[in-house]
């Protein structure tokens, strides 16, 4: 279902907020670990909603369990103390993530007012799923330009040897956030 990417890319990017006692590749494992998480529990919610008969009353409870999933992911993200060199990115993922999440709840109370069973294509033509497209696309540029900073690390090689320059001004980081092009 639509969202599961975009809150993914999103949840890394909060995952940089923070005061900076984990290193860059600490915070990166552990937020990709809370993401890892909710896309799972959203993932099995879409496979159950495809496997099921469907009734107002699931369209109802998937809402519910998909918005309990975002919000243990984003108080799992904001208890991690990343590095400070990303907390300018970190303050923007908050704000879209709690945007994000805003937006769905907005449209889980939509989908929660039909009176007859419907599909999700018809969840995300709905003004309200046209208000978390377009929260899911601020997300996908942020996520290049985060995705830039982990790539920035790389250049970092050229210090590693170098003794009185500090371990995080030397970290390495190499991972792929999963980013839309």
């Amino acid at each position: 279902m639509r969202g599961v990417r975009a809150g993914a890319w999103l949840a890394l990017i909060v995952t940089a907020c923070g005061g900076g006692s984990l290193t860059l590749s600490e915070y990166s494992e552990q937020g990709m670990a809370v993401v890892a998480v909710m896309e799972e529990r959203i993932a099995t919610l879409d496979a159950e909603w495809d496997s099921q008969t469907p009734t107002v009353e699931r369209a109802r409870t998937y809402w519910d369990r998909r918005l309990e999933a975002r919000v243990e992911a984003l108080e799992g993200l904001e208890g991690l103390n990343p590095p400070s060199e990303v907390a300018e990115l970190a303050a923007t993922g908050l704000d879209l993530f709690s945007r994000l999440l805003a937006a769905e709840e907005a449209l889980a109370i939509r989908v929660g007012l039909f009176e007859t069973v419907t599909e999700p294509e018809r969840w995300w033509t709905t003004a309200e799923g046209e208000a978390v497209r377009a929260v899911e696309d601020e997300i996908d540029a942020l996520c290049q330009v985060f995705q830039a900073r982990y790539d920035a690390t790389i250049e970092r090689v050229a210090l590693s040897d170098v003794p009185w320059i500090p371990a995080e001004m030397k970290e390495i980081v190499q991972v792929d956030i999963g980013c839309r092009p």
